[in-house]
């Protein structure tokens, strides 16, 4: 059972009768858990914790404008979430990106790697293209998975001086 107080959100296990984890986010509003309930996003105003599922953070964004949403990536332990005009993502190392702007707000209800599930203002249901091949890139970095990385930079339209020096930040000239 999660209960949430102004400044912290706690894991209580009801038939033991004690807290099991409390984690410090302020006033948070939703809570999405991923499809295997390994990671739960925690979304306040105008912030997002990722944590696993016994409230341990991963990691956090402060956003400047609204945080409207957010769904898991039903494959991937990738978050997606809109603001006011951009859907973007988070990663539970911190790594973080644009998606895709847009035009009026939507609020996600589901999301994969080329279809972000969503409605409208209106509470239309409505269906966006997307890509999130630079978020499943920086995940198969983090995961060391070197064969999917070197497939993803010489078939993928990942190309640019933000890609090469994201590599060499990270660590990874050789790729870059």
């Amino acid at each position: 059972l999660l209960l949430r107080s102004e400044d912290k959100i706690i894991l209580y296990d009801q038939a033991a009768r004690k807290v099991l984890a409390e984690l410090q986010v302020p006033r948070v509003k939703y809570v999405i858990w991923s499809p295997d309930c390994s990671y739960v996003a925690l979304l306040a105003k105008h912030q997002i914790v990722l944590a696993t599922k016994q409230l341990e953070q991963l990691s956090s964004v402060a956003e400047t404008v609204r945080v409207k949403s957010g769904s898991w990536c039903m494959h991937k332990p990738i978050f997606v979430y809109s603001t006011l005009n951009h859907v973007k993502y988070l990663l539970s190392n911190g790594d973080r990106g644009i998606v895709r702007a847009l035009e009026a707000p939507v609020y996600i209800t589901k999301a994969t790697d080329q279809q972000l599930g969503c409605l409208d203002r209106e509470g239309k249901t409505r269906t966006l293209s997307i890509d999130l091949t630079e978020a499943l890139f920086k995940l198969a970095l983090e995961e060391k998975n070197y064969p999917e990385v070197m497939r993803m930079v010489k078939h993928s339209r990942l190309c640019g001086e933000a890609i090469v020096s994201f590599l060499q930040e990270k660590g990874y000239p050789e790729v870059a």
